[in-house]
């Protein structure tokens, strides 16, 4: 029998399956189902100081006082927590919380996750890729990675001696060839006007 997908109960937001986890479209994925998971990971919409956040549904009784089980079947849940740094950090002590704080925590994290795209959304929506020379709308080239580092010290491998490549998608005027470069991973590219012609 396979998974469904579609609008979750606990959401609303489309999933598909991968690899035993239904994967949320926002950060939060959802195991064995999106309709009555027994374990919720979140990696979007968390508390500042927070990384990653893992929702169990449980029970009384099983090894260790307490055992995971479906959404509709829980009692009560448990919330762990982990703060990354350069290397993925430990969890936390897990704090129990009933059904109903558990879902309110759920959307909270829903809601800043609503939040930030909306601000990204807006952020990507008043970008202006005019050239100020030219007055002509730049177009996207696509991205173009720039090797760092000392002078005299640069070598065909980037790895070495402290070398970097960093990609950055470019706009180019097509009037006076002025650039416009944004570092990748920030924003979603091509920004609104900027898509090349055919």
């Amino acid at each position: 029998m396979g998974r469904r997908c579609g609008r979750a109960a606990f959401g609303g937001a489309r999933v598909r399956p991968v690899g035993g986890i239904v994967r949320g479209v926002r950060g939060i994925d959802h195991k064995p189902d999106a309709e009555d998971p027994k374990r919720i990971r979140i990696s979007r919409g968390l508390p500042a100081e927070v990384s990653r956040a893992e929702l169990t549904y449980r029970v009384p009784g099983g090894i260790g006082g307490t055992r995971v089980v479906r959404r509709s079947q829980a009692e009560f849940a448990h919330l762990r927590t982990a703060v990354d740094g350069v290397y993925e950090g430990p969890w936390s002590e897990p704090a129990r919380l009933s059904l109903s704080e558990a879902d309110h925590y759920l959307r909270q994290v829903r809601a800043r996750i609503t939040e930030r795209e909306d601000r990204i959304r807006r952020l990507r929506e008043s970008i202006d890729l005019t050239c100020p020379w030219c007055h002509r709308q730049r177009t996207y080239l696509g991205v173009l990675g720039f090797l760092t580092g000392h002078r005299g010290f640069l070598t065909d491998h980037p790895s070495e001696l402290g070398q970097q490549v960093l990609d950055q998608h470019a706009y180019r005027c097509d009037g006076c060839g002025s650039m416009q470069f944004f570092a990748d991973g920030f924003l979603a590219h091509p920004l609104p006007g900027g898509e090349p012609t055919a």
